[in-house]
């Protein structure tokens, strides 16, 4: 065989296991595990969700949940047998141990291979607890990142504004922010209770979802809540 032809051979050798090792690491790279069973490069697996495994480490039989979805009672056979929890995205989960989203609630930003790590009460684990779930797109980057609300001073949560923590309580919000608050934003599972009046006074109004703009709600008839809020309490 000439020089040529053994040249010939061997560079169609190299390309031949060039191309076998390139379609194995395709396969591995789309094989691995995502929310809905399907390879990375499907669309809905960018935009994140979640799923629930029977086992620890990811184990087990698991079932799967889009962002923006509430399941009032886990599938037949996970009831109270979630072991571990996977998150794709910017996805955040609350987990609630009762059926119909009944507290306790666990709020989960990141994958927990053993849910022991949690505690539900003193010396009673989250593992094997759950009966109900809800699944949520993460707020825009740069948002504030605990459990609570901010208030702010324009419609459409924009301008200046401040933020209260869940369980906190302001009998006087800062002096540049008083009868000047538009619109308020939620994180988490919080409530407002937004007064007109300092020190807790006077007509109140309870938050539940964010409120883009408070000319939506009426203190009184003919005079909406816009600009009207000196006190908060959240919880």
């Amino acid at each position: 065989m000439s020089l040529t032809r053994v040249s010939l051979a061997f560079f169609l050798l190299v390309v031949a296991l060039i191309c076998a090792a390139g379609s194995v690491c395709a396969q591995d790279r789309y094989d691995r595990d995502d929310p809905y069973g399907r390879d990375d490069r499907d669309e809905q697996y960018r935009r994140g969700g979640a799923c629930f495994y029977k086992d620890i480490d990811f184990g087990g039989e698991k079932f799967c949940v889009r962002p923006g979805e509430r399941v009032a009672m886990v599938p037949a056979g996970f009831n109270d047998q979630i072991s571990s929890v996977r998150i794709f995205g910017r996805t955040e989960v609350t987990v609630y141990q009762g059926r119909d989203f009944q507290e306790p609630s666990l709020r989960l930003r990141e994958d927990v291979a053993n849910l022991q790590r949690f505690q539900v009460q003193p010396g009673h684990s989250w593992n094997d607890r759950i009966s109900s779930i809800e699944v949520a797109s993460m707020r825009n980057p740069g948002d504030w990142d605990r459990e609570g609300a901010c208030f702010f001073k324009d419609e459409n949560f924009r301008g200046e504004r401040f933020c209260v923590e869940k369980g906190d309580r302001m009998a006087q919000v800062p002096r540049e922010f008083s009868d000047r608050i538009s619109s308020v934003r939620l994180y988490g599972r919080a409530t407002v209770v937004a007064f007109q009046d300092a020190d807790f006074r006077g007509p109140k109004l309870e938050i539940r979802n964010d409120v883009e703009n408070l000319q939506s709600f009426q203190v009184k008839p003919g005079h909406s809540w816009n600009d009207r809020i000196s006190s908060i309490r959240v919880y």
